[in-house]
């Protein structure tokens, strides 16, 4: 209930702030009359906040927004692991995460919206997010024979970790995901992994992450999301930096196939 209320205020606070002109597409103040006029003020309201968040893999038009309803109204708890129960210790699982610390304080707060998927409040500052990004690079760099970096398939803005090759990568998520293992959203230093069942389990309860509300559904024709397609909190602290670290080496080594087990 907190977690809702406070998504709510997310909401009341930025309703006021409208789209700005980008040079990829996306509304410009011109387009922002013409798309007023097609949505009833609620909605306009909900655009608005929409926006607010930035790019994402939609573009900021009727359309776009059209999709995101419609998207938005097939959000499962993303708290929920029952559906990975059955594939926890099944084949293919692995557990490569053991004993995470249990991540402190609350949960921070979600964006009602399917995409783009990101945390409205707890976000590192600018020196952690430096480090989480030179952390990206070192471990890809530390795994240059199994992954690189390149424009998100899912964010199309930001960049992500792929692998190198595909044909090798575990189909269970390489065929969702495209081959990418993960990436960091710039504007609020979360980010999305996939993770095995059971190290899923892990960070979500340890605190660490939720899953995607969207997470196993299909979410345009041909294409659906891996179960355990997760939100990882932006971490707070150097402290936290080493978790995500593992998390992240974790979600190459599932994506490659590479287990420690």
């Amino acid at each position: 209930m907190i977690r809702k209320l406070a998504a709510i205020f997310f909401l009341l606070f930025v309703n006021g702030v409208v789209a700005q002109s980008k040079p990829d597409g996306q509304s410009t103040p011109t387009d922002l009359d013409t798309i007023k006029a097609q949505l009833t003020p609620e909605e306009f309201k909900e655009y608005q906040s929409w926006v607010a968040l930035g790019v994402g893999g939609l573009p900021h038009t009727v359309e776009g927004f059209r999709t995101l309803q419609s998207l938005n109204k097939k959000l499962r708890n993303p708290l929920d692991i029952s559906q990975l129960v059955g594939k926890m210790g099944a084949t293919g699982d692995v557990k490569t995460l053991r004993d995470l610390p249990k991540r402190t304080g609350a949960r921070p707060t979600i964006a009602p919206f399917a995409i783009p998927h990101r945390q409205t409040d707890q976000h590192n500052n600018t020196a952690i997010r430096d480090k989480q990004k030179a952390l990206f690079d070192e471990v890809v760099a530390q795994n240059k024979s199994l992954v690189h970096i390149q424009k998100s398939y899912f964010e199309r803005h930001n960049d992500a970790v792929f692998l190198n090759d595909s044909t090798k990568g575990n189909k269970t998520v390489v065929t969702a995901t495209h081959a990418e293992v993960g990436h960091l959203h710039p504007t609020d230093g979360s980010m999305h992994f996939s993770l095995s069942p059971s190290d899923t389990k892990e960070v979500l309860e340890k605190g660490w992450g939720e899953l995607h509300g969207l997470a196993g559904q299909i979410y345009k024709p041909g294409s659906q999301l891996p179960s355990t397609y997760m939100m990882v909190y932006s971490p707070r602290t150097e402290g936290e930096l080493v978790t995500i670290k593992k998390i992240l080496e974790a979600a190459i080594l599932y994506s490659s196939l590479r287990t420690t087990n």
